[in-house]
């Protein structure tokens, strides 16, 4: 994708960070109506401004900028997309991305907190002052009694103190939407997602994780499973170096047997990667077959039902070693 460098002077950072995700999102949506939602995407101004007031939120809207296909990014055609940035007297940033697409909703909210902050201001904000943010995305795009539902687990696991100051990655199916939250270093980042686009975001994530490993001279192979269990072979890590992230392989196949499993590797729980997030709350376990053989595997947090996670996708998998033997784990799949 090319934006020409006059677009990127024209808008804000969280304009470019949000058209990342945008354009991966936007292009394939059905035509189902939405519901009757209390507030219009993309939000106004003066809507995001009376939400903030009724709930007590001291923040003020410091950017405010629209994106459409005036921009000549052909998946932004017929979409329109509102972002604002908005700031509070600690420095905290909040950018909030709205846009409809064929009678859908997108909602993306980030939240970036300065090295600057003390410690006590981090916790004010975690324990006092997240959970009324967070209830903007159920106000703001409506169903907001699971949404809240869902979020206030989400608080509840972290602000737990053997869990507090860890990353997190929260993936949950909501209705018909996807919830997606993470935590990681000072920034703190929700999607949610209507079902008829999610499988194109999936892809636009995957094209992301290819762009990245690039970037960082990391192998993906494309294998099978034969071929990723000969491959792993070779690859055992020497004595007392376990825990060690070290290929990366794309299977085309189908997950068996999907269940939740309790008995997780204490390393994958806690494991410290760029690519693959700690998890304490839930692993899902299942076989990954293909037509040379099978293996069984963990998988991330996925807000995909059991009937789409056995389609035949390609599944991103990631190998690591806990006491010197293979540990597979699948990041996310996508469609074919």
């Amino acid at each position: 994708m090319n934006i020409n460098n006059n677009i990127f002077k024209k808008v804000s950072f969280w304009v470019v960070a949000v058209i990342v995700i945008v354009v991966g999102i936007v292009i394939a949506f059905g035509t189902n109506p939405i519901n009757d939602y209390q507030y219009q995407f993309p939000l106004k101004t003066e809507d995001i401004e009376k939400v903030l007031a009724e709930q007590g939120i001291d923040m003020v809207i410091v950017d405010s900028n629209t994106i459409d296909d005036s921009i000549n990014v052909p998946a932004l055609n017929n979409v329109t997309i509102n972002i604002a940035t908005l700031r509070n007297d600690d420095n905290i940033t909040f950018g909030i991305s709205s846009q409809d697409r064929d009678n859908h909703k997108v909602l993306n909210l980030s939240w970036y907190l300065p090295k600057t902050l003390s410690s006590e201001q981090v916790n004010d904000f975690f324990y006092n002052e997240l959970s009324k943010q967070f209830e903007l995305a159920g106000i703001f795009y409506g169903n907001k009694k699971e949404l809240d539902k869902e979020l206030d687990k989400l608080l509840d696991y972290y602000l737990d103190e053997k869990n507090y100051n860890n990353s997190f990655f929260w993936n949950k199916r909501v209705g018909n939407d996807h919830l997606r939250v993470s935590k990681n270093n000072q920034t703190i980042s929700m999607l949610i997602i209507p079902d008829e686009g999610y499988e194109t975001y999936l892809n636009s994530r995957n094209e992301a994780w290819k762009n990245t490993a690039e970037i960082d001279n990391i192998n993906i192979y494309n294998s099978t499973i034969v071929e990723m269990k000969e491959s792993v072979k070779e690859d055992i890590p020497v004595e007392n170096k376990s825990d060690i992230v070290s290929q990366h392989f794309v299977i085309k196949g189908q997950l068996k047997n999907i269940k939740e499993n309790k008995k997780v590797p204490t390393a994958l729980m806690n494991i410290n990667s760029n690519y693959l997030m700690p998890n304490k709350d839930k692993y899902l376990s299942a076989k990954l077959v293909d037509n040379t053989g099978s293996v069984d595997v963990f998988l991330q947090m996925t807000s995909l039902k059991p009937n789409q996670l056995s389609m035949e996708r390609n599944h991103n998998v990631v190998v690591f070693y806990n006491n010197n033997e293979p540990v597979y784990v699948v990041r996310f799949s996508t469609l074919n």
